[in-house]
C-alpha cells in the first residue's frame, strides 16, 4: 500500500507536523509506502503544495497520478486551509479518483458563535465529502456518527513514545505548548500564588503578542516568585529537559475541541496531569485516571486539582502507563493501516457496484434498440 500524507512537517513550528512526521514513519517501520505532501515551509516533505490556492485540488491529482497512490490522507485543521474561503479549496480537493481519509484534529461540538458555526459548516462538509474520517477520541467519533450520519467515522489514539517513566522528585510544574487565547494561562499563573511549595514554568511561543503581555503581566503579580516564563519556539533538548524535570504538566485550557501533543508529551514521559473540562482534552485523561480534571477559568479549582494529583500521584501515574499502552505509536500506526485497508475495501466496493449499475444499464439500452429494430 502506498499512501499519500497531507500535512505541514518539520521543520514548521507546528504540533501536527510533529505529531504527522512521528505517524509517517511508523507507518514506514510497518510496511506502508508513504509519499508526505507538506505545504511551502515544510522542507522534510517529497513534494509541497499551497494549501490555502484553489489549485490544490488538482496538484494534489497530479502527485497521486505519478506516485501511483492508494489513498490520500489529510490532516485537517481549518487554519492550514484558510478561513477566508469556508476551506472549499481542501473540500473541493476530497473529490480525487483515490480514496481520502481525513483526521479532524478538532471535532466541534457547539455552534454557539459566528466562528464555531462556520468551523461547524466546514466540520461537516468534510465529513460528507471524505471517504473517512478519523478522530482522536471515541466520544469525538460518536458525534461525527451521531451529527453526520458518518458509519466510517473511527478512532485512532494521537500516538505516544515510550521513554523512561518519570520518578517524582519535588513539586514542578510545566505548562509546555504554543500561548494564545485559549489556553487559559493566566488562570494557572493566578493559581500559582495559592500553592507556595510548587514551581512553575512556562514554555512555548506565544502566537499573540497581547496574550503575551497578559501573562508577563500576571506572572509579575506573582507574590512568591515560584514561576518562570520561557515564552518563544523551544528547541527540542530543552523541551526535553523541561519534560525530565516536570512532576506533573497542566493544561488550564478554556476552549479545546482537540485533543494535546503536549499532553501526550506528558503521558510520553510518564507524568500525570491536570486539565479542564474544556472539551475533548479530558476524555483520555477520565478513561484512564492519568489525572485531575477541573473546572476551567479557576484558580481554586486548578490549585486544588494539583495538590490532589500530588497527593495520589502513584495511582494517576498508573493510570498514564495504562495510556501508553493503548496509545504507543506502533499500536496507533497500526490502527491507520486497519482504517486504510477498510476504506480501500469499501471505495472499490462501491466502485463495483457503479460499474455493475452502468453495464446493467448499457445492456439494456442494447436490449431495447434490438426490440425496436424488430
Amino acid at each position: 500500500m502506498k499512501i499519500g500524507m497531507v500535512s505541514k512537517y518539520p521543520p514548521e513550528e507546528d504540533g501536527i507536523g510533529i505529531y504527522t512526521a512521528n505517524l509517517c514513519a511508523e507507518l514506514e517501520n510497518a510496511g506502508i509506502g508513504v509519499v508526505k505532501i507538506g505545504d511551502k515551509e515544510s522542507r522534510t516533505a517529497d513534494y509541497t503544495v499551497d494549501f490555502k490556492s484553489f489549485s490544490l485540488k488538482s496538484k494534489l491529482k497530479a502527485i497521486i497520478e505519478k506516485e501511483n497512490l492508494d489513498l490520500l490522507h489529510i490532516q485537517h485543521i481549518a487554519a492550514y486551509f484558510t478561513k477566508y474561503t469556508l476551506n472549499l479549496n481542501v473540500i473541493l480537493a476530497l473529490g480525487q479518483k483515490a480514496p481520502t481519509v481525513v483526521t479532524l484534529h478538532e471535532v466541534h461540538t457547539q455552534s454557539s458563535t459566528i466562528r464555531e458555526k462556520a468551523l461547524s459548516l466546514i466540520q461537516k462538509a468534510i465529513t460528507k465529502r471524505a471517504d473517512a474520517v478519523i478522530a482522536h477520541t471515541r466520544q469525538q467519533k460518536e458525534f461525527l456518527q451521531m451529527k453526520y450520519g458518518k458509519k466510517e467515522a473511527y478512532t485512532a489514539h494521537m500516538g505516544v513514545t515510550l521513554s523512561h517513566p518519570h520518578k517524582l522528585s519535588g513539586k514542578n510544574l510545566l505548562f509546555f505548548g504554543m500561548l494564545n487565547y485559549g489556553k487559559g494561562v493566566e488562570y494557572l499563573l493566578r493559581a500559582m500564588n495559592e500553592l507556595p511549595d510548587f514551581r512553575l514554568t512556562i514554555a512555548g511561543k506565544a502566537i499573540s503578542p497581547d496574550y503575551e503581555k497578559i501573562l508577563r503581566q500576571e506572572a509579575a503579580e506573582n507574590k512568591l516568585g515560584n514561576v518562570k516564563l520561557d515564552i518563544r519556539w523551544v528547541p527540542d533538548e530543552e523541551k526535553a529537559k523541561y519534560l525530565r524535570e516536570a512532576d506533573a504538566m497542566i493544561f488550564p485550557y478554556t476552549w479545546a475541541p482537540y485533543q494535546s501533543a503536549a499532553m501526550h508529551d506528558a503521558f510520553s514521559h510518564g507524568i500525570p496531569v491536570v486539565v479542564t473540562d474544556a472539551g475533548a482534552i479530558g476524555e483520555a485523561v477520565k478513561e484512564f485516571r492519568c489525572g485531575k480534571i477541573v473546572e476551567q477559568r479557576s484558580p481554586k479549582a486548578l490549585a486544588a486539582g494539583i495538590k490532589g494529583v500530588f497527593g495520589n500521584y502513584d495511582i494517576y501515574q498508573h493510570g498514564v502507563m495504562k495510556y501508553r499502552e493503548e496509545a504507543n505509536w506502533e499500536k496507533t500506526a497500526h490502527k491507520h493501516g486497519e482504517i486504510y485497508n477498510e476504506t480501500l475495501q469499501s471505495h472499490y466496493e462501491a466502485h463495483n457496484v457503479i460499474e455493475k449499475d452502468r453495464e446493467d444499464r448499457l445492456a439494456r439500452g442494447s436490449e431495447e434498440e434490438d426490440l425496436d429494430e424488430k
